[in-house]
């Protein structure tokens, strides 16, 4: 049964003979309305093959039996499709890219040493980067090889970035190491004088102190997840009014932690010093890699727009053997090397979308195409039509 779009051979026979006559017998109104229905004809028919190439075009897909088929189409998408396509891999890419980050955390069960990173924004960067470059390779503006190459580079870029913000506020926290330990070596000097009167003069020690900055040194430090522990017993440091009992207390407690947590915050010190030094790219700042097999590990869900990634095999989110002498974790570089990894070994393929999605959209388009065929027959061609015969029946 054909469709409501196309013209039963019948009707196309009355169509034509309508149009001759109207062009050899009618007045010149008459002709020009003959003129635009035989473009609205030709118009319909150019709609009709659109269809009769989605359809063939399905029909190949769904025949190949392939879950991730190419992104690319036998028609140029109308303009609403592809900006819905675009919203659609934009939303599919950013969902992704907060699952791999949950994931990424996930994998750090002791935390991220995240400090200023806005995590949100920067997945955003990330998803419109990849959504720009899969549009590109869509309308035929880049190859697969050089959408690729782009987002590898633009993520790259992220991630540097990231990494010199993170170490900047790690230098912040190496001047509240030096202000904490200054106090602390104040007091090794003072410990004789403090302890013939101890309330007094350590209030005054610890007043001298607030004034060098140190509830603020301390309060940036308990900011940072390796630093806590230090500061764990040391809650005066954060300043406030003190009791007899407590000054006591803070006055034995540094007696026998001073210099140790000096030695603490020294080596917090040097670590920051070897971490801002540290290359972007250097494993210290993720911890993390892609592997296949085995059952340890986050399982990386492909995004929904292609809902399976391009390898045979799962892959996993691993924790890396510890090797650097030291760490700083950071979420958004975790998931900045993930996605780059992907990306480099082919796994997320920019040009490469779900057989379901890919019959979607083309759905969406035989629709409209195959309604506009119908509206021209129904409100222009028949109507007109009916009017000739009737004209015709009346000057019999």
């Amino acid at each position: 049964m054909a469709l409501p779009m196309h013209l039963r051979s019948c009707e196309a026979a009355a169509f034509d003979a309508a149009l001759a006559s109207a062009e050899a017998h009618g007045t010149e109104s008459v002709r020009s309305e003959a003129t635009l229905i035989r473009q609205q004809l030709a118009l319909h028919a150019s709609y009709v093959r659109v269809c009769q190439t989605i359809e063939g075009f399905s029909d190949k897909m769904r025949d190949s039996g392939a879950h991730l088929v190419p992104l690319r189409f036998p028609i140029r998408l109308t303009p609403k499709t592809r900006e819905c396509v675009e919203d659609g891999m934009f939303r599919s890419f950013l969902r992704f890219l907060e699952d791999l980050h949950a994931s990424v955390l996930a994998q750090h069960k002791d935390g991220v040493d995240d400090l200023i990173t806005d995590t949100g924004p920067f997945l955003t960067k990330i998803a419109n980067a990849l959504t720009l470059e899969s549009c590109r390779v869509l309308d035929g503006d880049a190859s697969p090889c050089e959408a690729r190459t782009v987002c590898i580079s633009y993520i790259d870029k992220c991630r540097r970035a990231v990494v010199r913000q993170e170490s900047a506020e790690l230098l912040e926290l190496d001047s509240a190491c030096a202000v904490i330990i200054d106090c602390l070596r104040r007091f090794d000097m003072a410990a004789s004088k403090i302890r013939k009167r101890v309330k007094e003069r350590l209030r005054e020690f610890l007043r001298a102190a607030e004034r060098r900055g140190l509830s603020e040194a301390a309060g940036r430090l308990q900011r940072a997840r390796q630093m806590r522990a230090l500061l764990e017993r040391h809650s005066w440091m954060h300043g406030g009014e003190f009791d007899d009992a407590r000054i006591e207390r803070i006055y034995e407690l540094l007696r026998q932690t001073h210099t140790e947590l000096a030695q603490g915050l020294m080596w917090q010190q040097r670590r920051i010093a070897w971490l801002a030094s540290a290359n972007a790219a250097n494993r210290c700042w993720s911890g993390l890699a892609l592997a296949t097999g085995g059952v340890d590990g986050e399982v990386v869900q492909a995004p929904a727009h292609m809902r399976s990634l391009a390898g045979e095999q799962r892959m996993r989110i691993v924790r890396v053997p510890h090797e650097m002498p030291h760490a700083c974790y950071l979420s958004t570089v975790g998931v900045a090397d993930l996605v780059a990894e992907l990306l480099h070994e082919r796994l997320l393929p920019l040009n490469r979308i779900s057989a379901a999605y890919a019959d979607r959209i083309l759905t969406f388009d035989f629709c409209k195409y195959e309604s506009a065929a119908r509206n021209i027959l129904e409100e222009t061609v028949r109507p007109w039509h009916a009017r000739r015969r009737r004209l015709a029946c009346e000057l019999s």
